[in-house]
């Protein structure tokens, strides 16, 4: 037996059917950035960026074809990766060892952040005719950059330089370098020493 509803109880139910189905609509996966602390210091710009995960690479598991990142205490973010996962500065995901700091972009599929591009932090070489020794800077420090004829350049975050730095430095945090160059000498032939809290 089927009992005819009036229109209003009718209207009520197609409006609460209704409302129940847009509240069940997949929902668009927003843009996130998830980085360690350390690594906004030296990297400012990665807040701006979309759907990015910045930290220490810890481990790959080739089976599960994920690889874990440090991005704070404790706090480890799985991402996944594809055959269609590019990777720079190192030949290929096998090559990420521990504690190699990496930025991954990532698009969201359900659950799970799949990689779209892993970029490691690039290995630093610098010939050892270009390094100078802690006794030659130590010298060169005690004259003073004027009549030692030479630049000393910080390239740590600021808050680093504003905690201690060698007396003389001139503060150049390395993301901030292009729009700096205003601080380099009008002397072309003026030696430049840099330093920084140390790469890889």
């Amino acid at each position: 037996m089927f009992r005819t509803l009036s229109p209003k109880p009718l209207m009520a139910l197609a409006a609460a059917a209704l409302m129940a189905a847009v509240l069940f609509l997949p929902q668009a996966a927003s843009a996130k950035v998830i980085a360690h602390k350390k690594c906004m210091k030296c990297h400012a710009e990665i807040k701006d960026q979309e759907n990015m995960v910045a930290g220490d690479f810890q481990s790959r598991s080739n089976k599960a074809k994920s690889i874990s990142v440090l991005v704070g205490k404790g706090k480890n973010v799985i991402v996944k990766f594809t055959k269609d996962t590019t990777v720079e500065n190192v030949p290929s995901i096998k090559k990420l060892k521990k504690p190699i700091p990496v930025q991954v972009t990532y698009v969201k599929k359900g659950n799970d952040l799949v990689a779209t591009e892993i970029v490691a932090k690039p290995k630093i070489e610098v010939p050892e005719d270009k390094m100078v020794g802690v006794k030659e800077l130590a010298a060169l420090v005690a004259k003073g950059p004027d009549k030692g004829n030479f630049m000393l350049i910080d390239s740590r975050p600021p808050i680093r330089y504003f905690e201690g730095h060698i007396p003389g430095a001139v503060m150049m945090p390395f993301p901030k370098m292009p729009d700096m160059m205003g601080k380099l000498p009008k002397d072309k032939n003026t030696p430049l020493i840099f330093y920084c809290g140390g790469f890889r």
